[in-house]
């Protein structure tokens, strides 16, 4: 008789299995990602590559917006100038 698997234990090979996703698509482990909602994506039976979508579309990884591209494996930082980016009723 096989033993039985606890949940935390299939939760835990979830995230390892996430994390070889997240590492083979982007370099970088699910962890160096802001905290997302992982344990209620598995309780909803979401699959690791439906997580890793949600991952990559909440922090806008790869995502290109009107003027802007952000490469997957790089980390966007706004800089603003003092001219442009001031407040137009001042």
């Amino acid at each position: 008789m096989l033993p039985e698997i606890s949940p935390k234990d299939r939760f835990e090979a979830w995230l390892n299995e996430l994390d070889e996703i997240c590492l083979d698509e982007l370099g970088k482990s699910f962890r160096d990602f802001p905290d997302q909602t992982y344990r209620k994506w598995f309780n909803e039976g979401y699959s690791t590559e439906d997580s890793f979508n949600e991952l990559a579309e909440n922090c806008h990884v790869g995502v290109e917006f009107e003027n802007i591209h952000i490469p997957i494996n790089s980390t966007y930082t706004q800089e603003y100038d003092s001219y442009s980016d001031a407040d137009p009723g001042l």
